[in-house]
């Protein structure tokens, strides 16, 4: 906010964009006139002028890019974060060049018929949405649910691990009266709860596509070993259970390449001359959507929003805190709309785990905890081989000098980092690489081999926009083990 008051401030818009390409300027400039380099100093630490370096910088290199990655939504303000991060290439015009824009996943533009892999037809009306964040309110009965859930089939996906609040999704799992399976390679943190656990396939044992996070690329994962024993992909794990359950639809008896055939759209422009067997000949092929020297989508508009302008000001913003239906496999139904309105223009929102917003728990909890992926693991996966926890070392909190010396913290002690959500010890790394009233520990390690795991603190309320997770906005105290 305070680059694009910067930016409006030193006339260095292109207002030729803003005029053609974009709605509610008027509103955002009026907003954004007291969002100073100063007052935004106060709030992160960095000085005004290095600010307002980075906002003339910025305006003046185009083609400017930025890439927002993955983790800026995770905390109350994060949703509306974005939204005044992508305000910034269209006030400045960067989508006019080659390269220029803001990016994230590419998998928009990529042709696959996500009706036809999710099949959302055959999911009854009224069937409620319970968002895999708050897995563990839901199962221990915190989440008022009628009636509660006695079943739970769990693949690709380690939420003790991984999701927050995870004493509570344990405390769930060990129900007498769940009845839980899980198809995994290993007994993982979550499998080890299971009352079945069906052995599933690896990547290397299975033909299949790769979605893609970054890349304009199909890629094709070639199938090189036999299933051996029992194990089964995912897709036939599921063909037969649907089998079972009575669907006789045609989607239920493909196998895993017949189903490469049938989620991708090959006659799309975008598939143009490609094919599945073109892929299994040569591994990957660019999908059909502009040369990349040439690729300017955003140059005159054409944004994905009701006017087609980027939309600084949305009219729809009243209705639309939505989960977009790909990560709600295509189910339109139960949405959170008016009941959770969000703000018709872009703004800083504050975390609301801060001693700044509450003082009081900051009082008996003053640390901030980021909890990032581990570089070691692939979120939690390898997280139990030995050869990967040798290189990621072992689960560690870093802290900063201060807070250390405050504790009576020494390098390489166990510590116990807590707060109301739950506890888990590690060894700290004092360091002058996080601020005082920050620490850090990694994400991804397995619970069964430490003393607990990061994710145990994190909150499971969700952010401000589209029900993401807002587990990096948590309060926590640090001590030391005796």
């Amino acid at each position: 906010m305070a680059m694009i008051n910067t930016i409006i401030e030193e006339n260095l818009v292109d207002q030729d964009y803003v005029d053609n390409y974009t709605v509610g300027f008027k509103e955002l400039a009026e907003r954004a006139s007291t969002r100073t380099p100063e007052w935004a100093a106060e709030i992160t630490g960095i000085s005004a002028e290095d600010i307002r370096t980075l906002a003339r910088e910025y305006a003046a290199n185009n083609p400017a890019a930025i890439r927002i990655g993955v983790a800026v939504e995770r905390n109350w303000g994060g949703g509306q974060a974005i939204r005044a991060i992508s305000c910034l290439p269209s006030i400045t015009g960067a989508w006019r060049e080659v390269g220029g824009g803001i990016y994230q996943m590419t998998f928009w533009e990529h042709p696959y018929k996500l009706d036809v892999i999710s099949q959302p037809q055959l999911i009854p009306e009224g069937t409620r949405v319970i968002n895999n964040l708050q897995i563990g309110r839901a199962l221990t009965g915190e989440m008022e649910l009628d009636p509660p859930i006695m079943s739970l089939m769990c693949w690709n996906s380690n939420p003790v691990t991984q999701a927050p609040e995870a004493d509570k999704i344990i405390k769930g799992l060990e129900r007498d009266d769940l009845f839980m399976v899980s198809a995994e390679h290993f007994i993982s943190d979550t499998a080890a709860y299971a009352d079945i656990v069906l052995p599933a396939a690896m990547g290397a044992e299975m033909e299949d596509i790769i979605l893609s996070w970054g890349h304009n690329y199909l890629t094709y994962n070639t199938k090189c070993a036999e299933l051996p024993g029992e194990v089964l992909s995912n897709n036939e794990i599921f063909n037969r259970l649907a089998r079972r359950m009575g669907f006789d639809e045609d989607r239920f008896k493909w196998s895993d390449s017949e189903c490469l055939e049938h989620f991708v759209d090959w006659d799309s422009p975008a598939c143009e001359g490609l094919s599945v067997d073109y892929l299994r000949e040569n591994g990957f092929a660019r999908i059909k959507i502009g040369e990349p020297h040439e690729r300017a989508p955003h140059k005159e508009g054409n944004f994905p929003t009701p006017s087609g302008k980027c939309e600084f000001f949305s009219e729809t913003a009243a209705s639309g805190n939505f989960v977009i239906a790909p990560f709600r496999q295509m189910y339109e139904e139960m949405q959170p709309g008016n009941s959770e309105p969000l703000d018709s223009l872009p703004d800083y929102v504050p975390s609301k785990e801060a001693p700044e917003t509450n003082p009081e728990l900051a009082e008996k909890y003053p640390l901030n905890i980021i909890a990032p992926k581990s570089h070691g693991f692939l979120n939690s996966c390898y997280a139990n081989m030995d050869s990967k926890i040798k290189k990621q070392g072992e689960q560690f909190v870093m802290i900063s000098e201060a807070d250390a010396e405050a504790r009576g913290i020494s390098e390489g002690d166990q510590v116990r980092v807590f707060n109301d959500r739950g506890a888990f010890e590690v060894e700290a790394k004092v360091t002058g690489d996080v601020n005082s009233g920050l620490v850090v520990s990694s994400l991804g390690y397995w619970r069964q081999l430490n003393k607990g795991t990061a994710n145990v603190v994190s909150s499971a309320d969700f952010a401000d926009m589209g029900h993401a997770p807002r587990v990096f906005d948590s309060l926590v105290q640090v001590e030391r083990v005796a």
